[in-house]
């Protein structure tokens, strides 16, 4: 009986955490999309509301968007884990410029860092690994 118990626990863990992994990689590709449709209501409803990083990202998205027409495009996502606050994924993403004034076309690998608010994950901050301008 107790291996019988065990064994649907961990079942019930490992399914929990591909659903994470699923929904995180979802929340990934949508942000991109948005940031992608230079869409910041949109970009900033991926953002959790009480995120450090929501005042500087909102200031730094009214500067962005008007300037620059870029092209992001996801290279790899890895899902790294989660625990009872928050779930970490590894991410590697392009960014080329269209048009706008000068910038370096880069490829940046970051750690981001979720927290789910009203049941939905979002973003709650990154921490950038390496940048390779291209």
């Amino acid at each position: 009986m107790k291996s019988l118990i065990s064994t649907l626990i961990i079942l019930l863990s490992t399914a929990a955490y591909a659903d994470t992994a699923s929904d995180i990689e979802k929340a990934i590709l949508d942000n991109l999309e948005h940031t992608q449709n230079e869409d910041s209501a949109a970009v900033m409803g991926d953002m959790h509301s009480q995120s450090p990083a929501y005042l500087p990202t909102q200031q730094m998205l009214q500067q962005l968007f008007p300037a620059y027409d870029l092209k992001y495009e996801l290279i790899s996502y890895k899902f790294v884990g989660e625990d009872d606050e928050y779930a970490y994924a590894k991410v590697k993403q392009r960014t080329k410029k269209i048009s706008g004034p000068a910038f370096q076309n880069n490829e940046i690998e970051v750690l981001m860092v979720f927290k789910q608010e009203n049941g939905i994950w979002k973003l709650w901050t990154q921490a950038n690994l390496l940048i390779s301008y291209i």
